[in-house]
């Protein structure tokens, strides 16, 4: 500030200010000199904008410092001493909070500093991405496994999937997954999990992945050797009895290793031979069906892919569906467009979609569900499709969620665990997939992806 001492500034300008104002009035109306008079208004319009002024030069450098403090910018000094106690104390308050600010931004350059660092070491890929799809940051271990640099597109990604990009930008809000695994082309499995931040400009998608390749081929020999054990159980259970009978049937028409004179076979020994007949050609039969069900894993046709029309797809499906007990008495709703084509192999998609359905009905008609609906619905997004299978009866228990899919895995009394691991693979074959939903209001989804 010009002045040191404020109350001898003030005063000094306001006797100025009187002054001019005295002399200008004598001037104009006793003197009548009014180039005089002019001169001394003018003068005092001077005198007053140098007051006014000077009482805003505090205001205009504590609005500089909260400007300043907006823009993180504390290198502001305060002002000298003015003379006045009072705002002589605003100001030594005000260098308090820039000192305050200083080393709040210090700290806080500090912790990103920190937590940079660990996110940098990390072995797991972290990035984020704007609402735009342009990536924010980046760490090391998400470009490796990605090749997705810091500004990208996240459309960069359909060199893993083409559908990537579409997961990670929710562009379908019905399906909530917030995590899947994708193949990249060095053969990695990366499994990425979504979650976001809400900010006050916009809200950011955090991608967290992993490699999570050995974990699965890990997987992969467990389920390997359930599946060895799932098979020599069920072989058991069928060639026990048969190995048993057929020692038993053999004692009927042997002694000391020879074969009975046809005079000492009765009636009943025959009896019993028929009845254990029957048994064994129940037990191969049943064997045999395990044999061809265990087939249809190792021996899926190769897909054939063509345009087809999903709605008189799934309504063909639909007709084949009322020959299913109690199907008839399933309220339906259906909201497919009449419109929708893709590309994939009718046969192997019809053989899910119907799989599914009866699986639907099963559900509702065995567990006697009042009013029992059915609901279907397809949606197109971009290259992909969704067809939900939605039914109202009792929700799938949570031991059974995660191993439904699973070969053989079956907690109905008749089921051969065949159906829903088969669809799956299916779709997988198909590049597409079989996911299952539980949502809030007790409703069980399945939702077949086309890709």
């Amino acid at each position: 500030m010009a002045y040191k001492h404020f109350y001898k500034a003030v005063l000094f300008r306001m006797m100025i200010i009187i002054m001019l104002s005295m002399a200008g009035t004598f001037l104009f109306f006793e003197e009548q000199a009014y180039i005089l008079s002019l001169l001394a208004l003018l003068l005092l319009i001077g005198a007053v904008i140098n007051i006014i002024r000077y009482f805003n030069n505090i205001n205009q450098w504590i609005s500089l410092f909260l400007l300043g403090i907006e823009n993180e910018d504390t290198t502001l000094k305060t002002p000298s001493k003015t003379g006045n106690k009072a705002i002589d104390d605003v100001f030594i308050g005000i260098e308090r909070l820039n000192n305050l600010f200083k080393q709040t931004k210090i700290d806080i350059i500090t912790q990103e500093q920190y937590f940079r660092s660990v996110i940098n070491q990390s072995a797991t890929g972290l990035f984020s991405i704007n609402e735009k799809g342009r990536v924010i940051n980046s760490n090391p271990a998400a470009v490796k496994l990605t090749n997705l640099q810091a500004y990208h597109h996240i459309n960069s990604l359909t060199k893993i999937d083409a559908v990537l990009p579409d997961f990670i930008m929710r562009t379908n809000k019905k399906i909530d997954q917030q995590s899947t695994i994708f193949e990249n082309h060095h053969g990695q499995k990366l499994l990425f999990k979504l979650s976001e931040i809400k900010t006050r400009k916009e809200i950011i998608i955090l991608v967290a992945v992993s490699d999570i390749t050995k974990e699965l081929d890990n997987g992969e020999v467990d389920a390997w050797i359930k599946l060895a054990r799932t098979l020599s159980h069920e072989i058991m259970n069928n060639i026990t009895p048969i190995t048993t009978l057929s020692q038993v049937i053999s004692s009927y028409f042997t002694k000391d290793n020879r074969a009975l004179d046809i005079k000492n076979i009765d009636s009943k020994i025959i009896d019993n031979t028929i009845k254990g007949l029957q048994v064994i050609e129940e037990r191969s039969q049943g064997l045999i069906s395990f044999v061809n069900n265990y087939r249809k894993f190792t021996k899926l046709p190769v897909p054939n892919f063509k345009v087809v029309n999903l709605f008189q797809l799934i309504e063909n499906n639909l007709i084949a569906a009322n020959t299913f007990c109690g199907f008839d008495t399933i309220e339906l709703e259906k909201s497919i467009p009449e419109d929708i084509m893709f590309t994939t192999d009718e046969k192997l998609l019809s053989q899910v979609i119907i799989n599914l359905l009866k699986n639907a009905c099963e559900a509702l008609i065995q567990n006697k569900t009042e009013k029992p609906k059915l609901k279907i619905k397809v949606l197109k997004i971009n290259n992909s499709a969704r067809v939900e299978i939605t039914n109202n009866g009792p929700l799938i228990p949570s031991e059974d969620r995660e191993q439904i899919f699973v070969p053989f895995y079956t907690s109905k009394e008749n089921g051969s665990g065949v159906g829903l691991s088969l669809s799956k693979q299916i779709m997988l074959k198909m590049n597409g997939d079989v996911l299952l939903y539980s949502t809030e209001d007790k409703l069980t989804t399945f939702t077949v992806v086309l890709n």
